[in-house]
């Protein structure tokens, strides 16, 4: 049974040629990013460390990775591919689901 690609980001599956993405887009992949970063901050104020610290370390990777691809302009799935596209300076193809109907969304209209 083949999953739907909602929930389901993957690496190196052949996808097809990459897209390029709009500056609306580009904008929505950062914003998301900083919201998960100060979500990241907010998870720091809980006070039982054993809780807080993993929280905001998710929250600061998912951050962090969808800053740089609205930076870079990287289309697919952010917190696989993003940084580690940045850090070997070429392109890791990964696909994923919910990014693309965003995307779809935030296309512009003809």
């Amino acid at each position: 049974m083949k999953m739907a690609y909602w929930s389901k980001c993957t690496i190196g599956e052949d996808t097809g040629p990459s897209h390029l993405i709009t500056s609306r887009q580009r904008v929505a992949r950062a914003v998301v990013g900083v919201g998960c970063l100060a979500l990241a901050w907010f998870f720091l104020l809980i006070p039982a460390p054993a809780i807080a610290w993993p929280l905001a370390i998710a929250a600061a990777w998912f951050g962090a990775s969808h800053v740089v691809a609205g930076w870079i302009s990287y289309p697919d799935c952010p917190e696989l591919g993003a940084i580690a596209s940045m850090v070997s300076r070429r392109y890791i193809q990964t696909r994923c689901g919910s990014w693309e109907r965003l995307d779809h969304w935030l296309e512009p209209r003809i």
